[in-house]
């Protein structure tokens, strides 16, 4: 008995975490601020609180943040720095359902009963197989996320993805635009590790990268389940830009760090290689090592994308993993259909 416990304890002490704020069960949506009811589900004198669906994406704290404020088409506006410190707090996206505007369901697991936004429902609402479809890709892809944060399993969990990708050219979809999270470049994990393991369902890392259409954003047509950027062309125009505010507008490989934007010209290419854009800032805590306080961005050799996540293949095999930031993959919003004449 005592050998069976000593087991049990160095499994739990064996793993190293970085962080552990992050949450994998994906967001459903509340009625808050909604007529339809509460946030909560009274059943039999027990009270159910109902999962959030939209939280924020990133936020600031203002000891050691950075503000980057976000257009209504997803694109980059302006930074603010606080602090002199180069920070960008994230959460992780909200879960995208394929079919709009339906009632998500779920069950509870101990009384069988099924609940929905209004309370308790007389089993699964309509599509709930394309719901738990939806949750499945969701969970799998913060499944990764989780296992970058700990520092535990990530190659595995990578290539669970890379295996079931879909996509048949990553390099032209359209899921690629947008702006992204670097949690990991190289093999190297660029979450900041100082922070509380419960810090509010939020992680640091230095900076953010966007990528984007040079002329502008453009939409295909509509379909059943919303409007969404247009396929990408090959040999269109793309730019690729880091955001960084904790630096200064020049751009380069400086060997002081101080200058390490990206802002490149590229094109979209079908063949999907991967270029050097150069050196950004990374993390820069007590102990990060060049690979970590400056490392190199690459653009292309991807090799899964979906709405939250992106995965890319260095040369040597190293791993970038890219977690979304914007909510472009969602649809067009009531702003987009009014600024691009989409109504």
């Amino acid at each position: 008995m005592a050998a069976l416990l000593l087991v049990i304890v160095l499994m739990a002490t064996t793993v190293p975490h970085h962080v552990s704020s992050f949450t994998s069960n994906p967001a459903r949506p509340s009625s808050s601020s909604s007529s339809r009811g509460a946030n909560r589900i009274n059943r039999g004198g027990t009270t159910i609180p109902l999962p959030q669906l939209f939280q924020p994406l990133y936020s600031t704290k203002e000891s050691n943040t950075n503000t980057i404020d976000i257009n209504n088409d997803g694109t980059l506006i302006s930074t603010t720095t606080n602090n002199n410190n180069n920070r960008v707090s994230i959460s992780k996206p909200p879960i995208h359902w394929t079919v709009p505007n339906f009632k998500v369901g779920y069950q509870d697991p101990i009384t069988g009963q099924w609940f929905d936004e209004d309370g308790p429902r007389n089993g699964p609402p309509q599509n709930y197989w394309r719901q738990s479809a939806d949750e499945r890709e969701y969970n799998d892809d913060m499944s990764v996320v989780d296992a970058v944060l700990s520092s535990f399993d990530i190659e595995s969990k990578v290539q669970h993805l890379e295996h079931r990708c879909s996509v048949r050219r990553p390099s032209l979809s359209r899921k690629m635009l947008g702006v992204w999270a670097p949690i990991m470049l190289g093999g190297d994990c660029m979450v900041y590790n100082d922070r509380p393991s419960d810090d509010g369902g939020m992680i640091e890392i230095p900076f953010l990268v966007e990528i984007r259409r040079s002329q502008g954003r453009r939409f295909g047509p509509k379909n059943h389940y919303g409007i969404f950027d247009l396929k990408l062309q090959s040999g269109e125009d793309l730019a690729v830009v880091t955001t960084n505010t904790n630096t200064n507008t020049g751009e380069g490989d400086d060997d002081d760090g101080s200058s390490m934007m990206i802002s490149a010209k590229i094109k979209a290419d079908e063949k999907n290689e991967p270029m050097d854009l150069g050196k950004v800032m990374g993390r820069e805590e007590g102990g990060a090592d060049a690979d970590t306080a400056h490392p190199r961005l690459q653009f292309g050799g991807i090799t899964y994308l979906s709405d939250y996540a992106m995965v890319q293949r260095r040369p040597d095999g190293a791993i970038d993993f890219f977690l979304r930031v914007d909510r472009n993959y969602l649809g067009a919003t009531k702003e987009d259909k009014a600024r691009y004449h989409l109504v």
